[in-house]
């Protein structure tokens, strides 16, 4: 079968010194410590084999991440410039749907014919976070397309836990398989944006007024899920032209430029402008850049807000803790998509139309046209062996 292909030489930088972990499994913890000289190609590969209590998925449609993207970007020293859980060599791809071809032997609830999407965080199920419910916090973690073969390919192998049915998708779009399996391929990003937004975060009160930074796919996701959730006023940070316009799209009611402003001062005047003096019930920082943003936060909080971390940032970001005692105002983290009933809420609000992830997409790929669809940054691109191939 064809499959996007990514091989790279396992160089632990000097000091870095290797987990028991590392050591056994070969998978990094932290990516750009260990992985040099990473290149991906699309190549042959064996097909794989459907084992007992997995399933053969002849994948649908791809999403290209940011992950993908900046795992093959390398640093001065040609390390990856990826810091996560990784193994290489490796096919990539965690964002996937698809229709099952093969059902392993102690297979039940699935079978042969049905679409259905997978989720990226594998989680063991015996761990202590796993045993507190968890998921996203498993220290036995796998995640197809990092650390085993993934959904940049013609077929897949999982393990059936981690798939969803996607029936009541195409149902509402009448019977179309590759709408369905187009946002069944959304559901991961859309899933992080849940699970920070709602399941670590609590949600908002219809009414309250929600600031989004950053209008990647999660931010996007993010917008999405608090225009239908009842956000009176909705507000984007965002600079890039492209992703303006897809804020908007996607149900921002204003995007704000943050070049705009010279002070965090002057930034959460302009929000404050728009929301009154009651101020923001809930920030959803998607944008990792925390170090400009926690100062913004801070002047325009409402009484009892929330902020939610669902970017990832790099390095230490210093915080003034008062606003957000002085406003009983709370910050959680938030990490994945998993559990928690976060995919069949996700998949219960496509398939009844409340939310619409088609609008980011920015870019269908063939999956032989990969490297393309990788130069794209705005948006959600898609990658599936039925789109026509470009033409060269």
């Amino acid at each position: 079968m064809r499959a996007f292909y990514v091989e790279a030489e396992h160089a632990p930088k000097p000091g870095y010194v290797l987990s028991e972990r590392e050591k056994s499994t070969g998978r990094a913890l932290r990516g750009n410590q260990i992985w040099k000289n990473i290149r991906g190609s699309v190549v042959d590969r064996p097909e794989p084999v459907c084992g007992d209590n997995q399933v053969k998925i002849k994948v649908g449609a791809a999403g290209i991440c940011g992950t993908d993207q900046h795992l093959l970007k390398k640093d001065a020293d040609g390390y990856s410039m990826y810091d996560g859980h990784s193994k290489y060599p490796i096919i990539t791809g965690h964002e996937f749907a698809g229709e099952i071809v093969e059902v392993g032997k102690n297979v039940k609830k699935l079978k042969v014919g049905d679409l259905v999407s997978v989720e990226s965080m594998h989680w063991c199920g015996e761990c202590d976070a796993c045993r507190r419910g968890m998921f996203n916090q498993c220290k036995d973690l796998e995640e197809p397309g990092l650390t085993y073969d993934g959904g940049f390919a013609e077929y897949a192998v999982v393990h059936a836990k981690y798939c969803y049915p996607l029936n009541a998708i195409m149902d509402y779009y009448g019977g179309d398989k590759m709408t369905a399996m187009e946002l069944g391929a959304m559901i991961e990003p859309t899933g992080v944006a849940y699970n920070g937004l709602f399941v670590r975060g609590g949600g908002i009160r219809p009414g309250g007024h929600v600031v989004v930074f950053g209008a990647g796919p999660i931010g996007l996701a993010a917008i999405s899920l608090m225009r239908t959730a009842g956000a009176a006023k909705l507000i984007a940070i965002e600079s890039i032209p492209e992703r303006v316009e897809l804020a908007k799209k996607c149900g921002a009611d204003y995007v704000l430029n943050p070049f705009d402003y010279k002070t965090p001062e002057d930034e959460a005047a302009a929000i404050l402008d728009i929301t009154g003096p009651a101020g923001v019930s809930l920030f959803a920082e998607c944008a990792g850049a925390t170090k400009f943003t926690y100062p913004v936060m801070a002047k325009c909080l409402a009484i009892g807000g929330k902020t939610v971390q669902i970017g990832h940032t790099v390095g230490i970001t210093p915080v003034d803790i008062f606003n957000w005692q002085w406003n009983a105002a709370s910050i959680s983290g938030s990490n994945g998509q998993s559990g928690q009933g976060i995919y069949p809420d996700v998949i219960a609000l496509m398939a009844s139309g409340r939310i619409d992830m088609r609008k980011m997409v920015t870019g269908r790929f063939n999956l032989e046209d990969i490297e393309e669809g990788m130069k794209i940054t705005a948006g959600k691109v898609l990658i599936s062996t039925a789109y026509p191939r470009l033409q060269k």
